[in-house]
């Protein structure tokens, strides 16, 4: 196969095609362009672009629109200064300029505004006083560099006016192979699944292939799996094979292995320590009846241990809920209007139903005044600082807090609470006090276990939406996410799970009895993230109606089927759960996992473990090379220093993900002598000596 590979190449350059590339120890490297894209960075606000001079926006803002013909113009001047700084680091390789008069410019760049301004530090100055002449673009490579402000002056001796029909900043990325996904690859006989291609570059980066060339793929062994020229892989018999991919440049490949049936390995079991906080005052002393006694709804403390077992079960025992601490005193956090209540408001509210509002006995009630008024909100702040639950979770002594309270307490059905909070099935809330992510659910007696569900699902899809950064089951491009809760009404025949309102055959909310069969792709889940092409029919029969109860029966079953697995998959973790209960958590393990990852891929890196390599060569002249490994994305810097310590060459300033990385340092306009370069991130500092010789 590899001499068939070899063969292949060889023919492709015999037939004359041309492309930019790039031959160094025997692999095949495509260099292209990413620029920067400025136009962006000014309307998200994560840059800014200070001048020398007042302008109207929209006049600024045709330096980057793309049309080098639609010029940013100030007349009867002879010099312009502009300067972009960047909340975060960029990186570029080339400027571009297209200019409708005549004149030279210079470009500088620095990690500061001081470096700037004072010449120092990480200043540089790729391009001094270039010539360029009217109605033409001039572009000027340099030295690939990272920085924060891009300062450029230009300079009309004529005096006739500046004229910029666009600036821009390229950076150079260097393509070295192709990456199949997903891959490795595990299937059973009879099934198919589609394959896709992405651009890897030298620091493991992928970017979507748009090469025009067509992508050729090949298994080694067709008795064990084929794979058209789509790249749509089928699956004959058991064995193993490996799956290839190749354009005229670059290659890739995965291993397959085809076996009788599997699930995915299951995620050990997690236990989440529940703060329960139960509203449900005494509103008769004489009989010391409670509200749900009085009213007739159940007791909470039933609720919670069926909520409990239920989890368990539809976790496929992955989630273990355990009440550490309860508190049942009486005490009421909602609010009517600036007051909390107490328990004689309370049970005043409860029973005033003598005015008519549009027909109905609410004026007056506590639902009038929750739903209609919306005066009555549920001080979740108040609830916490009473309790101490912000030490409690700080210190881990409890992970999550459950309310029960009557109807129309003000409460949303989920609330995340603490710094970096996001939308949680309800706008996120902040509080001092808390140093981690607090979770509070919020029931009530009337509703019941599956309710009690039906909320928790909604704070998952909040949970998975922040994961993937969005929720579109149309993409054309979709995230496991939008897969997973596809549903036949809007992709006929391309139904999965479902999501919390809407089954997969489901044509209206709450849709939970629909008897109607359709085709879902539900038995692929179980081997996720591996997602195969086998079908069956699903309706309400396939989830069951406990007790007679179809929404139980759905919640349950939608539930079943969320990755609960080990591993992680493009840096996400296969335990969909873990994200759902502790989303911080969730997140710093699904790095250390994606460091274990690269640990197996290039043998040497060990998780937690930080590497700064000899420069090679060294000594050098002028070019060397510096490698590193880190053990988790997060931000670097690597820097060069002289002898007394000043810092002379900022090489990398960003966030790199985990793994191998290899820096090119060009030491252009460096005298010889000894220097040091310096691995610098959140968690270590390390310092290696390198020797330039001219």
């Amino acid at each position: 196969m590899r001499c068939n590979v070899f063969m292949k190449r060889l023919l492709f350059t015999l037939m004359g095609l041309s492309f930019l590339l790039n031959l160094s120890s025997g692999w095949a490297q495509v260099t292209r362009s990413n620029a920067v894209d400025i136009a962006a960075h000014l309307e998200e606000g994560t840059a800014t672009l200070h001048m020398d001079t007042t302008m109207a926006e929209e006049e600024l803002l045709k330096m980057f629109d793309g049309n080098p013909y639609t010029a940013m113009s100030i007349q009867n001047i002879d010099t312009l200064t502009l300067t972009l700084v960047f909340d975060n680091t960029v990186t570029a390789s080339r400027n571009k300029v297209f200019l409708w008069n005549s004149g030279n410019y210079t470009l500088e760049i620095a990690d500061t505004q001081e470096d700037l301004d004072d010449q120092t530090g990480s200043y540089m100055q790729p391009i001094s006083q270039r010539s360029f002449t009217s109605f033409s673009w001039d572009s000027v490579d340099f030295e690939t560099t990272s920085f924060k402000l891009a300062r450029i002056s230009f300079k009309n001796p004529d005096a006739n006016g500046i004229l910029v029909g666009e600036w821009g900043l390229v950076a150079q990325i260097n393509i070295t192979g192709l990456k199949i996904v997903p891959g490795p690859l595990k299937m059973i006989p009879g099934t198919s699944i589609q394959l896709d291609v992405k651009l890897e570059d030298s620091y493991g980066n992928t970017y979507p292939y748009d090469f025009e060339e067509y992508v050729i793929w090949s298994s080694n062994n067709k008795s064990i799996a084929t794979v058209d020229e789509l790249g749509q892989v089928s699956a004959q018999a058991e064995g193993n094979t490996t799956i290839e991919a190749e354009n005229e440049q670059l290659s890739g490949s995965t291993s397959l292995e085809v076996v009788p049936d599997f699930s995915s390995p299951k995620a050990e079991t997690m236990t989440q320590k529940v703060a329960l906080v139960i509203q449900n005052p005494v509103i008769d002393s004489t009989n010391n009846t409670k509200i749900n006694e009085e009213w007739g709804w159940q007791d909470p403390y039933v609720y919670v241990e069926q909520i409990i077992e239920d989890f368990y079960e539809a976790s496929n025992g992955v989630v273990q809920f355990e009440v550490v601490e309860t508190f049942d005193d009486g005490n009421i956090f909602t609010r009517l209007g600036d007051s909390l209540m107490t328990m004689d408001t309370l049970a005043y509210y409860y029973t005033q139903s003598n005015h008519k509002l549009y027909g109905r006995n609410t004026e007056g009630t506590l639902q009038y005044y929750a739903e209609i008024a919306g005066i009555v909100k549920f001080d979740y702040n108040a609830m916490v600082d009473f309790y101490d639950l912000d030490t409690k979770r700080n210190n881990g002594e409890i992970d999550e807090v459950w309310v029960y309270a009557p109807p129309f307490g003000g409460m949303y059905e989920s609330q995340l609470m603490g710094p970096g909070a996001f939308w949680y099935n309800s706008p996120p809330l902040e509080h001092e006090g808390l140093e981690k992510l607090l979770s509070v659910m919020g029931w009530n007696y009337e509703r019941g276990v599956a309710e009690a569900l039906h909320s928790v699902g909604h704070r998952a899809e909040s949970a998975m939406v922040e994961v993937y950064g969005g929720w579109d089951i149309h993409s054309d491009n979709p995230t496991p996410w939008d897969l997973f809760t596809r549903i036949d009404k809007e992709i006929p025949d391309g139904a999965h799970i479902g999501n919390i309102h809407f089954p997969p055959n489901g044509r209206s909310d709450y849709d939970y009895g629909n008897t109607e069969k359709v085709i879902s792709y539900v038995q692929n889940w179980q081997r996720y993230p591996v997602l195969l092409d086998q079908t069956s029919k699903v309706n309400r029969e396939t989830w069951g109606a406990p007790n007679g109860n179809y929404q139980l029966g759905y919640m349950k079953w939608w539930f079943g089927h969320l990755p609960h697995f080990e591993g992680v998959h493009e840096g996400v973790l296969n335990n969909w759960w873990h994200y759902i209960l502790d989303y911080e958590a969730a997140v710093e393990k699904a790095e250390y996992l994606t460091s274990i990852e690269f640990e197996q891929e290039y043998g040497h890196l060990k998780p937690g473990a930080y590497e700064l390599h000899q420069n090679y060569p060294n000594p050098f002249n002028p070019v060397t090379r510096i490698a590193f490994e880190i053990p988790k994305k997060q931000d670097v810097s690597l820097k060069i220093y002289d002898t007394v310590g000043r810092l002379v060459r900022t090489l990398v300033d960003k966030p790199m993900t985990a793994g191998s990385h290899e820096i090119e340092f060009k030491a252009n306009g460096l005298a010889s002598g000894q220097y040091y370069y310096q691995l610098d991130t959140n968690k270590t500092t390390i310092t290696k000596k390198l020797i330039l010789i001219k």
